[in-house]
């Protein structure tokens, strides 16, 4: 199933490897990964085209401890979306 995680965080030279590191623990690979500092905090997208719900649930609480992450939710994805709310897929111009 798709699963799309939404996190923010607090920015610091460590914040991606960090989060990124607790997905490298568990050998997963995402298949979209985004992060941008928004409002003087990182919101980072990182989503799964096949991630059961007891993998997420665990890679969720993972997230929520650790240090430099606010906050941290996982949600079966629909249309990706960066973290300021505009579509992640760069749309096309009109001629």
């Amino acid at each position: 199933m798709k699963r799309q995680f939404r996190i923010v965080a607090y920015p610091d030279p460590q914040t991606l490897p960090r989060i990124i590191g607790v997905f490298a623990q568990r050998s997963l690979i995402p298949a979209i990964l985004a992060a941008r500092l928004c409002d003087g905090l990182f919101q980072i997208e990182v989503g799964f085209d096949d991630l059961d719900p007891a993998t997420a649930a665990i890679v969720t609480a993972k997230l929520h401890e650790a240090v430099l992450v606010a906050s941290a939710r996982c949600d079966v994805a629909e249309t990706p979306k960066d973290s300021c709310g505009a579509a992640a897929t760069p749309t096309a111009a009109a001629a």
